[in-house]
């Protein structure tokens, strides 16, 4: 341990690369990020399935985030599980019926989302697959690049050694 912290350097902090893929790798919920038409930040938690440094997400197209999101698109996408969280920043595209290529990223998305790729058996997976394709639905395709990365359980060993090491006594 050393005499000094310092407590306001958090890059060591940081996800290393297998965490990233470990907490990419198996989809999840993220919180996925667009502006208003006024330039406010809001955010919903979505299902996401990230696929060649990509994250692809689903809603019915009348939700308010598709026209902003062909107006502005300039989005985030927030990942927290178990204490490692990443945040990213992109531009979205959204995909819709008629669009060429539509049927192929539905398959493989809607397959992968409602993991049928894993239990191609399953009846509520089967069921969920089909039920996602409505007529109204659209995919949001979303190039990102990392912002942070963050390790809470390195944070609390550093906040630890920090607090022995007497900083942020002020």
């Amino acid at each position: 341990m050393t005499d000094e912290v310092d407590y306001e350097d958090l890059t060591t902090m940081r996800l290393d690369q297998s965490a990233l893929d470990e907490l990419l790798g198996a989809g999840g919920e993220c919180v996925f990020n667009w502006t208003t038409k006024d330039g406010h930040p809001v955010g919903v938690v979505v299902a996401f399935v990230y696929r060649d440094g990509k994250f692809f997400t689903t809603c019915a197209e009348r939700r308010k985030r598709v026209p902003a999101l062909r107006a502005r698109p300039q989005s985030g996408i927030v990942i927290n599980n178990h204490g490692k969280t990443a945040t990213y920043k992109g531009e979205s595209v959204v995909h819709a019926h008629g669009d060429d290529g539509f049927d192929e990223l539905k398959e493989w998305f809607y397959t992968k989302l409602s993991r049928v790729d894993q239990q191609p058996d399953d009846p509520y997976r089967t069921s969920f697959k089909k039920f996602l394709d409505s007529p109204h639905r659209v995919i949001i395709e979303t190039d990102a690049r990392l912002v942070v990365a963050f390790d809470t359980a390195k944070f609390h060993a550093f906040t630890v050694e920090a607090m022995q090491a007497g900083a942020g006594a002020d």
